[in-house]
């Protein structure tokens, strides 16, 4: 086998034979599935905690720049998901709407940077959203004014319960989102959320 070629680091499937994605997290390890991904954590941990302290000087992936594109685009983007775009929905709605934007943002994370966390690395996924709502919480403007640590807590509850449709322990695909909302525009509306909240584009995109 020519060494030059990426393999999995799992299997050992070759690039040429199957597309690999590299771990998001150390950029520094190839595989072909997230179950080759998730199986082989254990061993990469380590290794992988150690290339991302050697990796810590890069720069963070800006958020999209609508300013750049054709204004009638720019502004279409801008009018989809603003700032206050959480503020016109009922309680329950704009907890699905973040539920739902964790969610797709970390199928989003796997599918075009190949990184795994909470569910996708067989983690609990509450700590995870538990992060992302704290991020949230620190950028003005996206929580409405209603929000505070009970409702934190209602949406918490919320996002673990096994008869939600927006539930953290299932996985959720674009189609899903589009099928389930009755509306093509949703992914971007959530993907555009998830940028404000994160503060930066998902990397490989």
């Amino acid at each position: 086998m020519d060494s030059t070629q990426k393999a999995c680091a799992k299997c050992h499937k070759l690039q040429a034979d199957i597309p690999l994605k590299r771990c998001a997290k150390c950029q520094n390890q190839w595989y072909c599935s997230r179950d080759c991904q998730k199986a082989d954590w254990k061993a990469h941990k380590a290794f992988c905690a150690s290339s991302q302290q050697s990796n810590a000087q890069r720069e963070p992936h800006a958020t999209t720049n609508f300013d750049a594109m054709p204004k009638v685009f720019g502004n279409f983007f801008k009018g989809i998901c603003p700032d206050n775009y959480l503020h016109q929905f009922p309680k329950k709605d704009a907890f699905r709407q973040l539920i739902d934007c964790y969610r797709m943002r970390v199928e989003d994370d796997y599918n075009f940077a190949g990184d795994t966390r909470g569910l996708y690395n067989g983690d609990d996924p509450l700590a995870d959203f538990q992060e992302f709502l704290d991020m949230a919480e620190t950028r003005g403007g996206i929580l409405p004014s209603w929000w505070s640590d009970g409702k934190r807590k209602e949406c918490e509850e919320s996002a673990v319960g096994t008869s939600n449709w927006s539930d953290l322990n299932a996985a959720v695909e674009k189609q899903d989102v589009i099928e389930h909302y009755g509306d093509p525009t949703m992914p971007m509306k959530l993907r555009l959320l998830a940028e404000k909240i994160y503060g930066k584009k998902i990397e490989g995109t």
